[in-house]
């Protein structure tokens, strides 16, 4: 079983339309799981429907409960508190929003009063999707913490239906930054697909995301998206990542509107959807 991280760095480079034309072009040769690795915005699901087969709650954070009994109101858990948390108006009251589980003011109650307790922190959800392929991915609610763990959570999950299903492939569709989530994304990969436009945020933003895949020893490849919208950027990109280039994808407006309609780029009327059916040909090669 092989696994394909597909990054960025930056975000809005084309990075999930990629991964789900990938998707597309390679279930009918090879069964395939995908993956959405951005637990923060999570986008797979609104292109692939299907039905759902698993859900379950993740507890990725911890917050701090006090016991109003054993609490002398000493106040060194407010002053050792560097995230405001605690209102000591009317006794210590913890804010949800504010406490980041850091667990100081348990560790410095010298009365036991404070003990941290594992909240509800996301979802992780497995669709069989219309096109024949499981996706798999998870969804942080609003205000909670973790990514990186919900994250490194959906991928086990992967691992394990893939297993279970003698997948041949897994495509992880990941967030953008080089962030707790990418690392969990791109942990234990085969190969890693980045993802550039020609500006000068996306190549610096890119440039990152490929030393943290060095950093792991993964194998990569560069797709320049949106070519034309400026050629200085695109020789920099070349004279940059030269042999590691895999496909160079034109500036497409309509690509936008088909996405909006729920239709995959590969699969529309684009001048986009030649250049990734020979990305997915030659990804198709590498997996021989």
């Amino acid at each position: 079983m092989k696994r394909i991280a597909i990054l960025s760095g930056k975000g809005g480079v084309g990075k999930s339309t990629i991964a789900s034309s990938l998707a597309v072009a390679l279930k009918d040769r090879h069964k395939i799981i995908l993956v959405d690795a951005d637990a923060d915005c999570p986008n797979q699901h609104i292109l692939f429907e299907g039905n759902e087969k698993e859900s379950k709650v993740l507890q990725a954070s911890h917050l701090a409960v006090v016991d109003h009994e054993k609490c002398k109101r000493c106040g060194k858990c407010k002053d050792v508190c560097t995230f405001e948390a605690l209102d000591y108006s009317d006794g210590p009251k913890i804010s949800s929003l504010f406490c980041e589980g850091c667990n100081a003011c348990a560790v410095v109650c010298p009365h036991g009063a404070i003990k941290m307790v594992p909240v509800d922190s996301g979802v992780a959800k497995v669709i069989d999707t219309d096109e024949g392929f499981p996706l798999v991915y998870g969804k942080l609610y609003p205000g909670e913490a973790g990514s990186g763990k919900i994250v490194h959570d959906i991928r086990q999950t992967a691992d394990r239906i893939a297993n279970e299903l003698g997948s041949e492939l897994i495509l992880i569709d990941s967030a953008a930054g080089i962030g707790c989530p990418v690392i969990a994304s791109i942990t234990d990969c085969d190969y890693a697909i980045g993802v550039v436009e020609p500006t000068q945020a996306s190549i610096s933003d890119l440039d990152r995301a490929i030393t943290t895949a060095e950093h792991f020893g993964i194998p990569y490849g560069v797709v320049i998206n949106k070519t034309g919208i400026s050629g200085e950027n695109e020789r920099k990109i070349r004279d940059r990542w030269g042999g590691f280039i895999l496909a160079e994808l034109p500036y497409d407006p309509e690509v936008p509107k088909i996405l909006a309609k729920r239709i995959i780029p590969i699969m529309g009327d684009s001048k986009v959807s030649e250049g990734l059916k020979k990305l997915a040909e030659m990804i198709e090669e590498n997996l021989q």
